[in-house]
């Protein structure tokens, strides 16, 4: 009788030592986990003041030395009036965490100008990442950036991409039929840019009849100059930078740019009611154009609305443009040239 009592004794001791060591253990290991989670970045913004939406939302676009960079930055950001707009530019889909100051040079501050200050909710906050990311904030035509002619027909030329003294050593002119001009006049495009109009115009006339004329094509330097100093004795320099670009930053010098016009016509300026305009809006990607200087974006392309300007950059990538509905300075900005 004593052995049983002495062996359930033992028993309970034991069982009374695992319950112990389990609570224990259980208390430890929350306190471990709470200590691991108070040296995350999620927990480091959340002590800082943000939110759970701002918190989520920086993580999911950040990677975890951008996160580190946003803590060490908080305190500053807040002294200069600036934290109150980040979760605006985060939302936007097209942020890039690299270009947060120039981003936030957009907008006005309290602390920078009280009196000039604007609530958050007036600013269009994808309307100023668009205009960074594309460098169109930049004053025109002072950049260094050479365009990147190893891209190919994806090379980029605008007020901010140069390209100097390039030239294609692969033009091929366009034929009368396909052309407007008289027989001996020349306009021509590069090879792949050819083929691929050449083959657009066949579909237009064959779908709908429509006779597609090709205004103008390549234009080397010394061209792009006579043609921007034209309208720049007609009106000035301000009125020809909106309406050509400065010689060495032409798109017509790529020789993948084509100004389109069609017979049915009376004049240039009626051709964005024409429904040539309309078939070429709906299907010019498919053979590898775009409309490059598009209605509503001038503060991003630099140029007003040109209804007739196409530019070549391949079937696949054209296809990929049009489905995201940005211009081509914003398309290659965040994915190109990311």
């Amino acid at each position: 009788m004593k052995k049983t009592i002495k062996f359930s004794t033992w028993i309970k001791f034991i069982l009374v030592i695992l319950i112990v060591l389990g609570i224990g253990g259980f208390i430890g290991y929350k306190y471990y986990q709470d200590y691991l989670y108070k040296q995350t970045n999620e927990y480091k913004l959340l002590e800082l003041g943000y939110t759970q939406e701002e918190v989520k939302l920086f993580l999911d676009k950040l990677e975890d030395d951008q996160e580190t960079n946003l803590i060490e930055r908080t305190n500053e950001l807040e002294e200069n009036g600036y934290r109150e707009f980040l979760p605006y530019f985060f939302k936007c889909d097209y942020f890039l965490y690299d270009k947060l100051d120039l981003y936030l040079d957009e907008v006005i501050t309290k602390k920078k100008d009280f009196f000039k200050y604007k609530e958050p909710s007036t600013y269009n906050f994808d309307k100023l990442v668009s205009i960074v990311n594309s460098h169109a904030n930049e004053e025109p035509y002072t950049s260094t950036r050479k365009s990147d002619i190893s891209k190919g027909v994806a090379m980029i030329a605008n007020k901010h991409y140069q390209l100097g003294d390039y030239a294609p050593d692969d033009l091929v002119a366009i034929p009368w039929k396909y052309r407007f001009g008289g027989a001996n006049d020349k306009i021509e495009l590069r090879q792949e840019a050819y083929d691929a109009y050449i083959e657009m115009w066949e579909a237009a006339n064959q779908e709908e009849e429509i006779y597609l004329l090709a205004l103008s094509g390549y234009r080397s330097k010394v061209e792009q100059e006579k043609e921007y100093n034209y309208y720049k004795d007609l009106r000035g320099e301000a009125y020809a930078d909106t309406i050509a670009a400065r010689p060495g930053w032409s798109e017509h010098q790529t020789g993948l740019a084509i100004d389109i016009y069609s017979k049915e016509c009376s004049s240039a300026t009626t051709f964005k009611d024409s429904k040539t305009y309309k078939w070429l809006v709906d299907n010019s990607y498919k053979y590898g154009y775009i409309l490059r200087y598009t209605e509503g974006d001038e503060d991003i392309t630099g140029y007003h609305y040109e209804s007739w300007h196409y530019r070549y950059i391949g079937k696949e990538l054209a296809k990929k443009v049009h489905e995201s509905k940005l211009t081509y300075d914003e398309y290659y900005a965040f994915y190109l040239d990311k």
